[in-house]
């Protein structure tokens, strides 16, 4: 059996008349009577009952006729059901998120307001290879070689937040190698905003008392908040640091302070997969990022 012979048989019995059916589909009555006797000789049974001026389904017409609707509907809606998934995929943007998270989620609600079209899934295992664009951190003051074709969405100072009540409150600077003996709370894991902390450290020479680690920032916000310990805070990529209150607030309980004996200072970097950078999709969002890094 073939689909046209299918599709043929089920306009004859949508018709109950050759001649109708054969108009409808474009094509010769004879043609279309000889489609369905080779399929009537292929099942071995009779599909019609035949009248001088029309057709009429038997059972065992019926019956196929009931089989194949929804099978036949099946297939027609494929063609537009892959059009659809390929719509889907060229318009999915498939991010893997190592760094500033938070001003990237920001920027992609902001994004989808322009572009309600476009998707995302996000990643942030390291080890994720199959991605279309990934957020990194690099330190501004080292030659990168871990990576090599990327674009710079924007750079930015490291502070110190500190919970105002603490030792270090009523200080308008600090310097790095003065806080060898505070706690520090960290966000956690091999993310590079960690792995560039570390490097200040040791370059500060002493290894920091790390009394908490978190996944989010927004931990760690809330942790230094709380009078628990202090640490690094992005100037821009992690969004303020105060919350309600704001970090110049004198309400706030946590302040940010520069730090004086080291420069402390990254950029969040963008890197397209070779498929991305294929995307237009992609590339508008890249251009997107780059032209709207600071947090609104």
């Amino acid at each position: 059996m073939e689909l046209l012979q299918l599709r043929y048989f089920l306009t004859a019995a949508e018709y109950q008349h050759m001649t109708k059916a054969a108009e409808h589909l474009q094509i010769a009555q004879p043609a279309l009577s000889q489609a369905i006797h080779r399929l009537e000789a292929e099942l071995g049974v009779p599909l019609f009952e035949r009248k001088s001026r029309s057709v009429e389904l038997n059972e065992a017409g019926r019956l196929l006729q009931k089989r194949l609707i929804p099978i036949v509907s099946a297939l027609d809606r494929i063609p537009g059901e892959l059009r659809a998934d390929q719509y889907m995929s060229s318009h999915t943007i498939h991010l893997k998120l190592l760094a500033a998270s938070t001003l990237i989620t920001n920027r992609i609600i902001a994004y989808r307001a322009l572009r309600p079209d476009v998707n995302f899934q996000l990643y942030q295992a390291e080890n994720h290879a199959d991605y279309d664009l990934c957020v990194s951190a690099v330190r501004s003051d080292l030659k990168n070689t871990d990576y090599e074709d990327y674009m710079v969405m924007l750079e930015e100072d490291l502070y110190l937040a500190v919970p105002t009540h603490s030792p270090y409150g009523d200080k308008d600077s600090i310097n790095l190698a003065d806080t060898r003996n505070a706690g520090y709370i960290c966000l956690a894991g091999s993310r590079p905003i960690r792995q560039i902390c570390n490097s200040y450290f040791s370059e500060a020479d002493f290894v920091p008392n790390v009394i908490f680690e978190s996944d989010t920032t927004e931990s760690v916000r809330n942790l230094i908040a709380a009078g628990l310990g202090i640490g690094f805070w992005p100037q821009y990529s992690w969004g303020p640091l105060g919350g309600e209150w704001g970090p110049m607030s004198p309400h706030s309980p946590v302040k940010l302070l520069p730090i004086k004996d080291q420069v402390c200072r990254h950029q969040i970097i963008l890197m397209c997969s070779p498929l991305g950078k294929d995307n237009p999709i992609v590339m508008d969002f890249c251009n997107f990022l780059i032209q709207n890094s600071k947090w609104l």
